[in-house]
Order: C-alpha cells, then structure tokens, then sequence
C-alpha cells in the first residue's frame, strides 16, 4: 500500500511541476482560450475534474493513515498547504482590465482563474516556494520512496 501512496504522489508532484511550466511557457492567449473553453460547458469539464481531485485526495488520505501517519506532519503539511494557497490567491488583488476579464456574468472561480492566467507572475514568490516543495518531494520520492 506504501508503494501505491508513493507512486500517487510522485505523479502528483509530476503534475503540479508541469501545471507551473504550462502557466510560464504556453502564450496567454492560448491558455485562456483553453481554461474559456471549459467555463462555456457549464463547468462540467472543471465540476468533474474537482471531484476526482477529491476522490483522490481522500483515497491519499486514508492511504495515509492506514500505512501510518506521522500526525505532526501531516498537520503541518496541511496548514502549510492551506496557507499556500491563501496567500497564492491574495496576489491576485489586480483589477482586470477588459480585455483580460471574462465575459459577464463571470461566477468568481473564473474570474479567479482569469486573473491568475492574466498575471501569474504575481504570485511569483508562493510559485517559487511550491516548486522548490515539489521538487524536493519529486526528488525524495525518486531517491527514497520508489528506488531507496
């Protein structure tokens, strides 16, 4: 079961490396265009990719805590990964110019999505922070998890 936890959360830091990089390196245009895309299907596509997100955190979770869970740990990496996330939302304190807001009525997850498309360098530090998190933990994963 440890080696299954492993394996989740090296493609989960995978994945989250790589959402950082399409956010630097793919052209404004073609990413809002794409994250646009799914706003105009009622949310679904974002609705049913949130919920396997859920799934699989709480599958990570329960995994977790039947494999042993180092409960100071865990407790900091959840505060830590809130705290995060608060203060990466909060840089985005920018108004939208018109031509980078979404279409009205914009619910205020897509207005959120937009500024950060808009100016993701604005929250350059916390990126910074989560990358250099997710590379260590990428590279404690390879070195210790999956081939220690």
């Amino acid at each position: 079961m440890t080696l299954a936890l492993k394996i989740i959360l090296t493609l989960f830091c995978v994945h989250a490396l790589f959402k950082f990089a399409v956010g630097f390196l793919v052209p404004y245009e073609r990413r809002i265009k794409q994250i646009s895309s799914y706003y105009e299907k009622d949310s679904k596509v974002i609705s049913t990719y949130d919920t396997v997100m859920l799934i699989m955190v709480a599958a990570i979770v329960v995994v977790l805590f039947v494999s042993g869970v180092q409960y100071l740990s865990f407790i900091a990496g959840l505060i830590v990964g809130m705290l995060l996330i608060q203060v990466f939302y909060h840089r985005f304190n920018q108004v939208l110019p018109p031509d980078k807001a979404p279409t009205p009525p914009a619910a205020p997850n897509q207005l959120n999505s937009f500024a950060v498309q808009a100016k993701p360098g604005l929250a350059w530090r916390e990126i910074l922070f989560m990358t250099v998190l997710l590379a260590w933990s990428l590279w404690m994963l390879i070195v210790r998890g999956l081939f220690g």
